[in-house]
């Protein structure tokens, strides 16, 4: 058989895989299509997308334009309102110049730290930004598409929005990689600059082991087969795209399926789902194989000079919990956070927890400065 032959037949198996997934779940699909008239009132009023601070543009070392928003912490000079109440206890005072930067994950955008931008507000100023190729953001050549990359664009983005004072940087999956390409690239801001992680449902290599869609030799064939199918959807993207966008009751269905480890409101999976599918299947497809080669461990020494927490979801498919527990194992003295029925969009499903565990570090990382 030809090379090409060959490579059909490996993307019609792939194909086939995913769609026998698909079949399988038809009719749960219906049971979950059936309860959202019911349950979509619960969250209508939820503006998702609509938190929003000032925007800027940040050219990247490569000329890559990213876009940016910011969230200043506001003072008066006027006696301050008492602090408002998150989590069921007070914000601490934050130090006058306290950055919180957030990374989000692959194929979504700024949006995704929903819950966290509007429970953290007032911790400091607070800078989001959609990584390249995704969001607002402008598209990347595809020899700089990489975890490396990723880094060096943090680098920048500190440095202009950040010049001075305490830094605090949180990231999901692909941003939690992120920061550890900073880790590698400039250990010297942590510990000095850099005084707080939040690593939220990532990992620092071996993902090239965690079987998808299936579990165990099923879901290893169908991760290497995920590469060349990927690409070719690239290669007809008109009619992905037309697809995706459709909103289709198998991409609602698999998108909760690994988001999510329990029940949440439609509003939630829809959210999701709008953001991946906003994101192009090209982009899709140059970003998902760095992932296989995502090695940061020999990385992580850094952190350990830092007030450290990685959290983590105990049903999450795509970044199971051991590769939170194994960054710990790096990381000494970091505090491991684990939650039930989670999925790999955390941030979203068991927002409450994820944003109680990012605020437990700010104060701790706040209190080695002395200010609190």
């Amino acid at each position: 058989m030809s090379k090409a032959g060959r490579t059909a037949g490996l993307i019609g198996a792939a194909v086939g895989v995913l769609a026998a997934g698909a079949a399988a779940g038809v009719a749960v699909e219906r049971q979950v299509i059936g309860r959202r008239s019911g349950q979509r009132k619960q969250l209508e009023a939820e503006p998702f997308g609509s938190q929003r601070g000032t925007p800027y543009i940040f050219t990247a070392d490569d000329g890559v334009e990213l876009y940016v928003e910011v969230d200043e912490l506001k003072r008066s000079r006027r006696p301050a309102p008492p602090p408002k109440r998150r989590l069921g206890r007070k914000l601490p005072l934050p130090p006058e110049d306290l950055t919180v930067i957030f990374a989000h994950g692959y194929g979504l955008n700024m949006d995704a730290w929903h819950f966290e931008r509007r429970d953290l507000a007032g911790i400091g100023t607070m800078v989001f930004y959609d990584q390249r190729s995704h969001g607002r953001s402008g598209r990347s050549a595809k020899a700089n598409v990489s975890i490396d990359q990723l880094g060096r664009d943090l680098y920048g983005i500190i440095e202009r929005f950040a010049p001075t004072g305490p830094v605090i940087l949180i990231g999901h999956s692909m941003g939690g990689m992120t920061i550890m390409a900073l880790a590698e690239q400039h250990p010297e801001l942590f510990g000095d600059r850099v005084i707080g992680v939040g690593l939220c449902s990532t990992s620092a290599g071996g993902l090239d082991q965690v079987p998808i869609v299936f579990p165990g030799k099923v879901g290893m064939l169908a991760r290497a087969l995920a590469t060349p199918t990927v690409a070719a959807l690239a290669r007809i993207p008109d009619v992905v795209e037309r697809s995706r966008k459709a909103g289709t009751d198998i991409s609602y269905l698999l998108t909760r399926k690994y988001s999510f480890g329990s029940e949440v409101p439609p509003a939630f999976t829809e959210f999701v789902n709008e953001m991946i599918a906003a994101t192009p299947i090209e982009v899709i497809a140059e970003f998902y194989p760095i992932f296989a080669l995502h090695d940061k461990y020999d990385s992580l020494e850094p952190l350990q000079k830092v007030e450290c927490v990685v959290v983590g979801g105990d049903k999450d498919h795509l970044t199971p919990f051991a590769h939170a527990e194994e960054i710990v194992r790096r990381v000494p003295g970091a505090e491991l956070v684990e939650v039930k029925n989670c999925g790999h969009l955390g941030l979203i499903e068991h927002h409450r927890e994820f944003t109680a565990a990012l605020l437990g570090m700010i104060e701790r990382a706040e209190q080695s400065l002395g200010g609190v």
